[in-house]
Protein backbone atom coordinates (compact mmCIF):
# COMPACT_ATOMS: atom_id res chain seq x y z
CA UNK A 1 0.00 0.00 0.00
CA UNK A 2 1.54 3.60 -0.95
CA UNK A 3 2.24 5.98 1.64
CA UNK A 4 -0.46 8.24 -0.17
CA UNK A 5 -3.45 6.30 0.79
CA UNK A 6 -2.46 6.70 4.36
CA UNK A 7 -1.92 10.25 4.25
CA UNK A 8 -5.31 10.58 3.01
CA UNK A 9 -6.94 8.95 6.05
CA UNK A 10 -4.76 10.55 8.48
CA UNK A 11 -5.97 14.21 6.76
CA UNK A 12 -10.03 12.85 6.71
CA UNK A 13 -9.06 12.04 10.30
CA UNK A 14 -6.82 14.07 12.20
CA UNK A 15 -6.61 17.45 10.09
CA UNK A 16 -10.72 17.83 10.96
CA UNK A 17 -9.93 17.09 14.64
CA UNK A 18 -7.54 19.96 14.33
CA UNK A 19 -9.96 22.11 12.53
CA UNK A 20 -12.47 20.95 15.52
CA UNK A 21 -12.46 23.76 18.44
CA UNK A 22 -13.14 21.79 21.78
CA UNK A 23 -15.14 23.49 24.24
CA UNK A 24 -15.57 22.35 28.22
CA UNK A 25 -18.59 20.19 28.92
CA UNK A 26 -20.40 21.78 32.13
CA UNK A 27 -23.55 20.04 32.70
CA UNK A 28 -26.53 22.06 34.42
CA UNK A 29 -27.89 19.52 36.66
CA UNK A 30 -26.20 17.14 38.96
CA UNK A 31 -24.47 14.39 37.33
CA UNK A 32 -23.92 10.92 38.20
CA UNK A 33 -20.23 9.48 38.61
CA UNK A 34 -19.00 6.00 37.53
CA UNK A 35 -15.73 3.72 37.31
CA UNK A 36 -14.51 1.74 35.37
CA UNK A 37 -11.41 -1.19 35.18
CA UNK A 38 -9.66 2.17 33.14
CA UNK A 39 -10.23 4.30 36.51
CA UNK A 40 -6.70 2.48 37.65
CA UNK A 41 -8.23 1.13 41.07
CA UNK A 42 -4.73 -0.16 42.12
CA UNK A 43 -3.54 3.86 42.30
CA UNK A 44 -5.99 4.24 45.51
CA UNK A 45 -5.62 0.93 46.80
CA UNK A 46 -2.19 1.99 46.78
CA UNK A 47 -2.82 4.90 48.73
CA UNK A 48 -5.01 2.79 51.48
CA UNK A 49 -2.16 0.41 51.83
CA UNK A 50 0.74 3.87 52.21
CA UNK A 51 -2.25 4.84 55.35
CA UNK A 52 -2.05 1.09 56.15
CA UNK A 53 -5.83 0.46 56.28
CA UNK A 54 -6.80 -3.00 55.79
CA UNK A 55 -10.11 -4.93 54.02
CA UNK A 56 -13.40 -4.16 56.43
CA UNK A 57 -12.28 -0.55 57.44
CA UNK A 58 -14.20 2.22 57.11
CA UNK A 59 -12.62 6.16 57.02
CA UNK A 60 -14.01 9.78 56.52
CA UNK A 61 -11.31 11.17 53.84
CA UNK A 62 -10.30 13.05 50.71
CA UNK A 63 -8.85 11.69 47.58
CA UNK A 64 -6.74 14.77 46.07
CA UNK A 65 -6.74 15.16 43.15
CA UNK A 66 -8.52 12.86 41.27
CA UNK A 67 -9.55 13.59 37.41
CA UNK A 68 -13.49 13.79 36.34
CA UNK A 69 -13.94 13.18 32.21
CA UNK A 70 -17.82 13.67 30.90
CA UNK A 71 -18.62 11.11 28.99
CA UNK A 72 -22.39 9.48 27.77
CA UNK A 73 -23.93 12.14 29.67
CA UNK A 74 -22.18 11.16 33.30
CA UNK A 75 -18.82 12.08 34.67
CA UNK A 76 -16.06 9.18 34.54
CA UNK A 77 -13.93 9.21 37.79
CA UNK A 78 -9.64 8.51 37.35
CA UNK A 79 -7.44 7.93 40.01
CA UNK A 80 -4.36 8.14 38.37
CA UNK A 81 -3.22 11.71 39.12
CA UNK A 82 -3.98 10.71 42.95
CA UNK A 83 -0.94 12.20 45.26
CA UNK A 84 -2.64 12.02 48.81
CA UNK A 85 -5.70 10.12 50.69
CA UNK A 86 -6.42 11.99 53.94
CA UNK A 87 -7.91 10.13 56.65
CA UNK A 88 -9.69 12.51 59.54
CA UNK A 89 -12.15 10.24 60.93
CA UNK A 90 -11.60 5.99 61.52
CA UNK A 91 -15.66 4.90 61.90
CA UNK A 92 -14.68 1.20 62.08
CA UNK A 93 -11.38 -0.68 62.22
CA UNK A 94 -9.84 -2.87 59.70
CA UNK A 95 -9.96 -6.99 60.69
CA UNK A 96 -6.29 -7.22 58.96
CA UNK A 97 -6.67 -8.81 55.98
CA UNK A 98 -6.00 -7.67 52.30
CA UNK A 99 -7.57 -4.73 50.73
CA UNK A 100 -9.99 -5.46 47.36
CA UNK A 101 -8.87 -3.95 44.15
CA UNK A 102 -12.38 -3.03 42.39
CA UNK A 103 -13.71 0.27 43.49
CA UNK A 104 -17.41 1.24 43.55
CA UNK A 105 -19.07 4.33 43.58
CA UNK A 106 -21.90 4.79 45.50
CA UNK A 107 -24.76 7.85 44.86
CA UNK A 108 -21.48 10.34 44.05
CA UNK A 109 -22.98 12.97 41.77
CA UNK A 110 -21.26 16.60 40.82
CA UNK A 111 -22.97 19.61 41.18
CA UNK A 112 -24.13 21.23 38.25
CA UNK A 113 -21.92 23.65 36.45
CA UNK A 114 -18.86 21.43 37.26
CA UNK A 115 -16.61 20.68 34.47
CA UNK A 116 -14.21 18.27 33.63
CA UNK A 117 -10.50 18.44 34.64
CA UNK A 118 -8.79 17.66 38.31
CA UNK A 119 -10.69 17.66 41.69
CA UNK A 120 -10.08 17.47 45.14
CA UNK A 121 -12.91 14.80 46.88
CA UNK A 122 -13.86 16.20 49.86
CA UNK A 123 -15.67 14.02 52.97
CA UNK A 124 -15.92 10.33 51.57
CA UNK A 125 -16.64 7.56 53.03
CA UNK A 126 -14.00 4.92 52.03
CA UNK A 127 -14.63 0.93 53.06
CA UNK A 128 -13.21 -1.63 51.73
CA UNK A 129 -15.24 -4.84 51.98
CA UNK A 130 -15.81 -6.90 49.65
CA UNK A 131 -14.71 -4.17 47.18
CA UNK A 132 -13.67 -0.67 47.83
CA UNK A 133 -16.80 1.55 48.67
CA UNK A 134 -16.18 5.21 47.33
CA UNK A 135 -19.71 6.95 49.41
CA UNK A 136 -20.83 9.90 49.31
CA UNK A 137 -22.02 12.01 52.26
CA UNK A 138 -23.98 15.46 52.90
CA UNK A 139 -20.45 16.66 53.35
CA UNK A 140 -18.73 15.38 50.07
CA UNK A 141 -17.97 18.31 48.16
CA UNK A 142 -15.60 18.88 44.53
CA UNK A 143 -12.96 21.04 45.13
CA UNK A 144 -11.51 22.27 41.43
CA UNK A 145 -7.38 22.05 41.77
Amino acid sequence: MKMENFAFWGILFVERAKDTPREPVAFTSPTEVYVTSAAQPHVLQGKMKEKQLTHGETVMATLSPVRLEATYNKMALYFCPMQSLDIYETIEAGDGGEIPAEVVIDGLTVPPGCEPGLYSLKNVRLTSNGSIQVKTTKETAWEKV
